[in-house]
């Protein structure tokens, strides 16, 4: 695992855990609906990675996601292209 997707999986899991402290990495690919997340939640973890990031992702295209995975896809895509 690169540092970009470290630092991607461990701001996903600081979100997740906040509703669920047992959750690990394995469950970064499940879908986004198994976890009791909202819309609001889903636009703080795109912030909280454009930070991390320090990139500016498009809400209207991870609105759409099924997978954290696409999160982590679409974040690692952003941050390699500078």
């Amino acid at each position: 695992m690169s540092d970009v997707e470290s630092r991607i999986a461990d701001t996903m899991l600081a979100k997740l855990r906040e509703r669920d402290p047992s959750l690990g990495p394995d469950d970064l690919n499940r879908p986004i609906a198994d976890f009791d997340l909202d819309s609001l939640d889903m636009v703080e973890l795109h912030q909280q990675l454009e930070i991390e990031l320090q990139v500016k992702g498009d809400l209207t295209e991870t609105a759409g996601f099924a997978f954290l995975n696409d999160f982590s896809a679409y974040f690692v895509k952003l941050a390699s292209q500078g």
